[in-house]
C-alpha cells in the first residue's frame, strides 16, 4: 500500500487544464499523507476513498478536502488508535465525537454563510464534519440506483446528503409538470446543486414556483423552451398575469423569491448575468403588516378539554407543545436525553430547531418533566428504547410525523364540533400556540430579550408581531386612562 496519494496520479490531475496545473497549489507533486491515519486497514478505506473522489471531483475540489483528512487522520489517532474500520464505529457516534474532538480543539463544528440572493444566512457543517458524512455514503452499499434522467427522483436513493425535515415525509421531487423539455432539464441541474445546501422543503418551494411559471409559459410564450430565453419583458407579463389572473394563492412574494434563486443558480452555470438580474426587488409587492392570530382563554380550554380525550401520546405532545412554546418540528424531534439537572436541582430542556439547526435549553419544572417522562416510558414499552419521544407508529426510528399531528387535530374538530368563540370550526394551525405563548409573555410585560429567548429566537426582530395588543389587554392598559377621561366629560357635560 502506498504511503502517499499524489495529486498527479489522481485522475482528476489528468482532467485538469495546463493553467491548473502550472498554478504552485495544484503541483502533481502535492500529496494525501497516509501515514496519519492508525496504522490499520482504515488506511486502505481512506485511499480508496481518495482515489474514487479523484475520479468524480475537480482538481480544485480535491485540493480543498486536504485540510479535512488531514484533521480526520488527527482525530482518529487520538480518539481511535486502534480502529480497523470506519464501519466499526457507528456514523452518529462518529460524528458526535468529532464535534467533541474539535470542540477540545478550540474549533466550531457549524459555520455561517449568507446566501445574498435568497437574503438569508443558513447553518452548515465545518468542512470535517462534512468529510466524515462523505466517508459514510461511500462505504455504506447502496441496493437502489439514483438514475438523474428520471422525471422523478426518489430522495432516498440520491447520492448526496439531504437536509430533511425529520417529521415530514417528503420522499421524492417530480419535475413532470414542467412542460418544456429543455427547461426540465436546466432546472434538475440546478435543484441537485440546490439539494447540496438547502433544505428539501426550501427545494420544494422551488420546483413550485418553477411550475406555475412553465404553466405559464406554455399559455402566454409556447415557443419558449429554455431560462437562456427568458427576458425582463416575459418576467413583468408574469407578474401582471399573478396579480391578475392567478387567483390560487393571496400572495405570490415567497413564490417569487423562489422563482428567483432558481434565475440566480442558472446565470452563474450558464455563466449569463442577465438571468441573475430579471428580477427587481419591488416585484415582489408588500405583504399586509401581519397581525398574528391567538386563541382566547375559552378557546384554549376547549380544545385542550377535546385534546384530553384523544390519544395520549398525541394529547401529551399537544400539550407539551403549549407548555414550552416551541415550533411543533421542535416538539416532535425531543430526544429522550434532553433533560439535564443544573446546579441547586434546576431543570432544562434541550431543544433542537430544525429550521435553523440551532440548539438551546430551556428552564422547566417539575410537571414538564414529569409529562416528558411518561411519554418517554410509553414509547419505550411499545417500541423499546428509542431516541425521539414521540415517534411514528410506521416507523418507530423516526419521530412522529406533522401528518398524524394534522389528521388526529382534524378529525378531532369534527367529530367534536369544536368552534372558536365566532361560530366557526376551528382551523387547522399548531404554530398559533406558540403565538399563544408569545402574547402570553407580552401581557407579562417580559422583555423582549426574555422573550425572544424563551421562544427560541436568534433576535428580537420578529417580536414587534406578538406586540400587536389584544381587545383584553388593550382594555386593562388603557382603563385608568379611559376612567379619567369619562370623569372629565362627566364634569363638562354637569358644567353645561
Amino acid at each position: 500500500m502506498a504511503v502517499k496519494i499524489y495529486f498527479g496520479e489522481l485522475e482528476c490531475f489528468q482532467r485538469a487544464s495546463e493553467e491548473t496545473k502550472r498554478n504552485p497549489h495544484y503541483t502533481a507533486r502535492h500529496s494525501f499523507h497516509l501515514d496519519k491515519y492508525p496504522n490499520t486497514t482504515i488506511r486502505t478505506e481512506i485511499e480508496t476513498f481518495v482515489r474514487e473522489r479523484g475520479k468524480r471531483i475537480k482538481l480544485t475540489s480535491i485540493r480543498g478536502e486536504r485540510a479535512a483528512f488531514c484533521l480526520l487522520g488527527r482525530m482518529l489517532c487520538e480518539e481511535f488508535p486502534q480502529i480497523q474500520s470506519f464501519l466499526d464505529v457507528p456514523e452518529e457516534q462518529m460524528l458526535r465525537k468529532a464535534r467533541m474532538w474539535l470542540m477540545k480543539q478550540g474549533k466550531r463544528y457549524t459555520k455561517m454563510r449568507h446566501r445574498q440572493e435568497m437574503g438569508k444566512t443558513y447553518v452548515f457543517d465545518v468542512d470535517l464534519i462534512r468529510y466524515i458524512i462523505k466517508i459514510y455514503l461511500y462505504l455504506k452499499p447502496r441496493p437502489e440506483v439514483f438514475f438523474y434522467d428520471d422525471d422523478r427522483w426518489h430522495l432516498a436513493k440520491m447520492p448526496i446528503r439531504l437536509k430533511k425535515n425529520p417529521i415530514k415525509g417528503i420522499r421524492s421531487i417530480s419535475f413532470q409538470e414542467i412542460v418544456q423539455k429543455t427547461l426540465r432539464n436546466e432546472v434538475k441541474r440546478i435543484i441537485y446543486m440546490h439539494l447540496q445546501w438547502v433544505s428539501v422543503g426550501t427545494v420544494c418551494g422551488e420546483l413550485t414556483a418553477v411550475k406555475r411559471f412553465s404553466r405559464f409559459l406554455a399559455d402566454k410564450y409556447p415557443s419558449l423552451t429554455s431560462l437562456k430565453e427568458v427576458t425582463r419583458q416575459v418576467i413583468e407579463r408574469y407578474l401582471v398575469y399573478l396579480n391578475t389572473e392567478d387567483t390560487e394563492r393571496q400572495y405570490y412574494d415567497s413564490d417569487l423569491s423562489h422563482l428567483r434563486s432558481v434565475f440566480v443558480t442558472a446565470g452563474k452555470i450558464m455563466e449569463n448575468r442577465d438571468l441573475e438580474t430579471l428580477f427587481f426587488e419591488d416585484d415582489y409587492g408588500k405583504r399586509p403588516i401581519r397581525v398574528y392570530k391567538v386563541y382566547s382563554d375559552e378557546e384554549v380550554k376547549r380544545l385542550n378539554a377535546a385534546i384530553a380525550t384523544c390519544n395520549e401520546q398525541f394529547a401529551r405532545a399537544m400539550i407539551l407543545h403549549q407548555l414550552l412554546g416551541t415550533r411543533i418540528s421542535e416538539t416532535l424531534t425531543l430526544r429522550q436525553d434532553a433533560i439535564r439537572e443544573g446546579e441547586n436541582g434546576a431543570m432544562f430542556l434541550r431543544i433542537r430547531q430544525v429550521k435553523t439547526g440551532r440548539t438551546y435549553e430551556k428552564a422547566i419544572n417539575e410537571d414538564v418533566k414529569r409529562l416528558f417522562d411518561r411519554a418517554c416510558e410509553y414509547t419505550n414499552c411499545r417500541h423499546g428504547m428509542m431516541e425521539y419521544v414521540f415517534v411514528s407508529e410506521v416507523d418507530p426510528m423516526l419521530p412522529m410525523q406533522y401528518s398524524t399531528i394534522q389528521y388526529r387535530l382534524m378529525s378531532m374538530i369534527r367529530e367534536k364540533d369544536l368552534r372558536d368563540d365566532h361560530g366557526e370550526l376551528f382551523g387547522v394551525g399548531t404554530h398559533i400556540w406558540r403565538h399563544c405563548y408569545g402574547k402570553r409573555l407580552t401581557e407579562l410585560h417580559v422583555d423582549d430579550v426574555t422573550i425572544a429567548k424563551l421562544l427560541g429566537h436568534a433576535n428580537t426582530s420578529s417580536l414587534r408581531f406578538y406586540r400587536k395588543v389584544g381587545d383584553q389587554m388593550m382594555a386593562d392598559e388603557t382603563r385608568a386612562m379611559r376612567k379619567a377621561m369619562d370623569d372629565t366629560l362627566t364634569e363638562l357635560i354637569e358644567a353645561w
